[in-house]
């Protein structure tokens, strides 16, 4: 079984990254504003980034402060579902 150990595990994310911002891909803003839940955060270069995953299974980095997060909505992952 795949588990990741962050605290921010599950938490659900709606990330809102900044217009034109080059630390983002074309990816990053096809899924700007979609509902995902955070799959674990890693430090790089002094930032935090989340990695979000979506419904459809396809996970995508974020700056941690570009996310917004509800961490009153019940906690999960797609690896937490059966498939």
């Amino acid at each position: 079984m795949h588990r990741h150990n962050t605290p921010l595990r599950g938490v659900k994310a709606i990330p809102h990254p900044k217009p034109g911002d080059a630390n983002y891909s074309a990816t990053n803003y096809d899924y700007a504003g979609r509902v995902g839940h955070i799959h674990e955060v890693v430090e790089i270069g002094g930032k935090q980034l989340a990695k979000v995953g979506f419904d459809d299974r396809k996970i995508v980095y974020y700056l941690l402060e570009d996310l917004e997060l509800d961490q009153a909505a019940q906690r999960g992952t797609f690896h937490d579902r059966d498939s």
